[in-house]
């Protein structure tokens, strides 16, 4: 019964829980784990970005992540096109608080195709750390039932090798970048995670972690003076895992005195799971988005169609360039 139990168990966590990386609904605000190549893709000099999201919490303990990391455009003043960047990653799953910490740092370097710099490719590598744990002491075990009720008192009867585990992470990405006109672009990326396939189980058996790779388009198309249509897609395969968001969000840009510049507002589908409602707004610096995911899968009846909220918040720090004036002299002083 001991192997029985403590397969089932490790098999669930291994292949279940751990088989899938992260996701945010709002992966075009989550710009260092989508994509090492995009570390350093802003106008300014320094991003300080952070990914809030929280699912499932109608079913059961809810799945948390969390998600920040800085990157900088130009770290290194003589090598302009070099790019860095780091994230911090908190995980936590289920009954038996499945908790996964992530440290990734990123490296990209851009090169301009052209000389007015309407092509641009954008290159990433990403390597990092993670360390996963478990309490397996969450859990019931059918050593603690005594046929009539549930005693938690009683000894599991089980024997796990050990509830914690350290991997490496190592990706790759990649992205060439179009801009149409003086308003218009489209971005087409590819990346690619994984790539060392480490071994996530907690017993000694292998249960490694496949690799994921994901293709994303976005896209920007001005419609009038004041509004944008921003398209995007992203398709992402782990294993036999697919994911495929698609949708458009847009950009209503304000004029005059308002202390905000752009409002966000779009719609996206999470093909076989949900419809994902989006909403943002910068201001000055800083850009706040909102999403909420409406589960439309088998699984609304135990969700109640509920899925997942997120919180984006972002910060470009850009330094302060002051407007010199050049004045010339008058002659009647010479």
């Amino acid at each position: 019964m001991r192997k029985f139990v403590s397969y089932i168990l490790l098999v669930f966590l291994s292949c279940n829980l751990f088989g899938q990386d992260i996701h945010f609904s709002q992966f075009n605000s989550s710009f260092l784990n989508l994509n090492p190549a995009l570390t350093g893709s802003f106008n300014g000099e320094y991003r300080f970005n952070g990914n809030f999201r929280n699912q499932w919490a109608s079913i059961s303990e809810p799945y948390q992540t969390f998600s920040a990391g800085i990157d900088a455009s130009r770290p290194i003043i003589q090598l302009p096109n070099l790019k860095l960047g780091i994230v911090f990653i908190n995980d936590e799953a289920g009954v038996g608080s499945l908790k996964s910490a992530t440290v990734n740092s990123n490296i990209g370097y851009h090169i301009k195709i052209d000389r007015d710099s309407t092509w641009i490719i954008k290159t990433g590598l990403m390597l990092g750390f993670s360390t996963r744990t478990v309490n397996f002491n969450k859990f019931t075990y059918d050593n603690q039932y005594t046929g009539r009720v549930f005693d938690p008192n009683l000894s599991n009867g089980e024997d796990f090798d050990r509830n914690n585990l350290t991997h490496l992470n190592l990706g790759i990405g990649l992205e060439l970048q179009h801009r149409l006109s003086s308003t218009d672009k489209i971005e087409i990326g590819l990346s690619v995670f994984n790539l060392n396939n480490p071994n996530l189980s907690f017993a000694n058996e292998a249960a490694n972690l496949d690799i994921r790779t994901s293709i994303y388009v976005s896209s920007k198309f001005q419609l009038t003076e004041k509004l944008n249509l921003l398209p995007s897609l992203l398709w992402s395969r782990q294993d036999k895992y697919q994911e495929l968001v698609i949708g458009s969000e847009l950009q209503y840009h304000f004029e005059g005195q308002s202390v905000f510049s752009d409002l966000y507002g779009g719609f996206f589908l999470r093909d076989g799971d949900a419809f994902i409602f989006t909403t943002s707004i910068d201001y000055e610096n800083w850009n706040l988005g909102l999403s909420y995911d409406v589960n439309y899968s088998e699984l609304r009846t135990a969700s109640n169609r509920r899925g997942g909220a997120e919180i984006s918040l972002t910060y470009i720090f850009k330094k302060y360039v002051p407007n010199l004036r050049r004045y010339k002299i008058c002659p009647n002083f010479m």
